[in-house]
């Protein structure tokens, strides 16, 4: 089996800022990630202040994840045929008209659960449509060794707003109101789209992407797919994490507000610790590479998931919960990152956005189904019933996940 490009040891974990465009994106999608996961958090009080069965949260966690299930492979199709760089830009639009939406009902009082579903759905869309292409042009950005390092801390910005965004998020909450978590979000697509704007993309970039028809595209990004060994391996081993690992994230609004019964504040700060944990795991995650190899890594993540996932379940307290999301969130950032990495390694530019969308559409696909697996036990015997159904799952998972080698993976340091 070849080693993909960029698949050699790994740069140091902040080596990636040294390229302003690399620095100017990440600060923008940072500020815009700290709106989203405001108005995310502010959702998911808002639905457990309409109604107390897990089912409902399970299906907002839903809503949000299955557009990118039906419509990420056609955005992927789309992100390659066309300019990506203003088809990003389009997207950002569309999310921001959402949120502003979303921040209008509710300022009106004409919010119900219904609605809160539907436009969690049409945001979950713009996510659907610009992922594709958002993940194809880091590569453009960095390559080689800082791949993985510039993929790592993407999702560690990601992580930081997910620690900075619900807590502020619930602070205003109590202050102005579910409406101005909503505005603000809309508000801070600005930051991206301007970035975005002043970035120009490499001419070897725009060349690179065949101008292939729709039809013709995806017919060769299926073809491409079917025919790589490598990629379904990354995507196996995906599955056998993400559907019983998403467990604790979809039940977290019902722990947080019902088992813990946390006030607002306290609901805010359970949702940063898991973005905690995702940011010291991504730093962490070059040392942790470079002891164990990509390959391991993940498997002893999968398994540490599992046993804060048991833990979560047997000792139910605000200190051991806090404890598990922790760990979980090292555990979700090691995964998620080490895969794209590989994914992004295996693929050639002009099939760059499609492949990640076939990447992204198993991704969300499997949220889709463990939030609404785990959200249906949890209504039908108790949530604790249902985290430990999904560790247990996790144990013949993670083992038959090691026994398909993360391609490219190199040997941990002698």
């Amino acid at each position: 089996m070849s080693v993909p490009p960029g698949a050699g040891r790994p740069a140091s974990a902040f080596a990636p800022f040294a390229n302003r465009t690399f620095r100017l994106l990440w600060g923008a999608n940072v500020l815009s990630n700290i709106g989203g996961w405001m108005a995310t958090t502010g959702a998911a009080w808002e639905m457990t202040s309409l109604t107390q069965e897990p089912i409902f949260v399970a299906l907002l966690s839903a809503a949000s994840a299955l557009p990118m299930f039906l419509f990420c492979f056609f955005a992927g199709v789309l992100a390659d045929r066309f300019d990506r760089r203003r088809y990003i830009i389009v997207c950002q639009i569309w999310m921001m008209a959402v949120a502003a939406t979303l921040a209008a009902l509710a300022f009106s009082g004409l919010l119900d659960h219904w609605s809160l579903l539907g436009l969690s759905f049409c945001m979950g869309l713009g996510n659907a449509m610009n992922a594709p292409a958002w993940h194809a042009v880091v590569p453009e950005i960095v390559s080689g060794p800082q791949l993985r390092p510039a993929i790592a801390l993407n999702s560690a910005g990601f992580n930081l707003a997910r620690t900075v965004g619900p807590v502020a998020g619930q602070i205003l909450l109590g202050l102005a109101g579910v409406f101005m978590l909503f505005a603000i979000n809309a508000l801070t697509y600005i930051g991206v789209i301007f970035a975005m704007s002043r970035w120009q993309r490499p001419a070897d970039a725009v060349t690179t992407q065949h101008p292939q028809g729709l039809v013709e595209a995806a017919r060769a990004g299926i073809a491409f797919v079917r025919n790589s060994d490598d990629l379904q391996a990354v995507f196996a081993r995906g599955l056998c994490f993400f559907v019983p690992g998403i467990a604790i994230g979809t039940l977290l609004p019902v722990i947080g507000r019902f088992e813990l019964g946390l006030d607002e504040f306290a609901f805010g700060v359970l949702y940063a610790v898991f973005g905690a944990g995702a940011v010291a795991g991504a730093f962490l995650m070059p040392i942790v590479n470079r002891l164990f190899g990509p390959d391991r890594a993940n498997i002893w993540a999968m398994g540490i998931q599992a046993a804060v996932t048991l833990a979560t379940a047997l000792v139910m307290t605000p200190l051991v919960v806090g404890g598990c999301i922790a760990l979980s969130g090292a555990c979700w950032i090691i995964v998620i990152a080490n895969n794209g990495t590989t994914v992004q390694s295996i693929l050639p530019n002009f099939m760059r956005a499609r492949g990640m969308a076939v990447h992204q559409m198993v991704f969300f696909g499997a949220l889709v189904v463990g939030s609404l697996l785990w959200g249906k036990i949890a209504t039908l015997f108790s949530v604790q019933i249902s985290l430990i159904v999904s560790a247990i799952a996790l144990v013949p998972l993670t083992m038959l996940a090691a026994s398909v080698r993360l391609p490219g993976s190199f040997p941990p340091r002698p």
